[in-house]
């Protein structure tokens, strides 16, 4: 009789546990869509995006630096620029230094413009 007794309770608890589980729906996560850079301004040129380098690059990548480009010119921006390097550390993508060295991230405003200057052919 206790056997009997003891199936049955389990057997009560079980289908009380089934109609109390809520089902919940599932809900599909939209993904983040970035919108796309408006790199509209096609008059965009290095005057442009040269107080940004000048501001936060030089100290290191200038005169007599040992940090393997002289951003005080153009032709090693755009090196940089091709290679996939500029865009790559300034962004602190996996996999390149993070720059500007042992500082703040450069705002996205500035970001986006040197995104833009590069999409825009690197033009002077």
């Amino acid at each position: 009789m206790r056997k009997g007794l003891f199936y049955i309770t389990i057997a009560l608890m079980l289908v009380a546990a089934c109609k109390t589980k809520k089902e919940t729906a599932k809900t599909e996560v939209a993904p983040i869509v970035k919108p796309p850079l408006d790199c509209s301004t096609s008059g965009l040129t290095f005057a442009a995006v040269q107080s940004i380098f000048d501001k936060n690059c030089v100290s290191c990548h200038g005169y007599g630096g040992d940090a393997g480009y002289n951003f005080l010119t153009t032709a090693d921006i755009r090196r940089a620029a091709e290679k996939g390097e500029l865009l790559g550390t300034i962004k602190w993508h996996r996999g390149f230094p993070k720059m500007p060295a042992q500082s703040d991230q450069l705002d996205k405003a500035s970001i986006n413009l040197i995104e833009c200057w590069i999409a825009n052919g690197m033009k002077e």
